[in-house]
């Protein structure tokens, strides 16, 4: 485990990625809510939380806008918060703010046993 590099995610590409996953899926099931498939009560419960979501065509296009900005927002605060916890020295360099160790203002000068 110690040879490994460590990767930095993308905040955007993997915002962008769970927005769209979730815009889809609320998209979808606001059709399906909308066809009377199944769904009615998920996208009433939504509509408490997101405005413009009813039980229409009009209502699940806008469940799938909020989903998307949910997604999003929640891709980028995860990937912020991955990349924070990969702020690490190894080899006189800091992967999180790329100076040396010894000027680094990241906190992340710890001593390696």
């Amino acid at each position: 485990m110690m040879g490994m590099k460590k990767a930095r995610l993308s905040a955007v590409a993997l915002g962008v990625a769970l927005g769209v996953m979730c815009g889809v899926v609320m998209l979808v099931v606001g059709l399906a809510a909308t066809q009377g498939v199944f769904g009615a009560d998920m996208v009433a419960r939504w509509a408490t939380q997101f405005p413009g979501v009813d039980v229409s065509i009009k209502g699940s296009v806008i469940a799938g806008a909020w989903g998307f900005l949910k997604g999003f927002f929640s891709g980028l605060v995860l990937a912020w918060i991955y990349n924070l916890c990969l702020c690490c020295c190894s080899k006189g360099h800091c992967s999180c703010c790329k100076s040396t160790c010894g000027t680094c203002t990241c906190n992340c000068n710890t001593e390696k046993k």
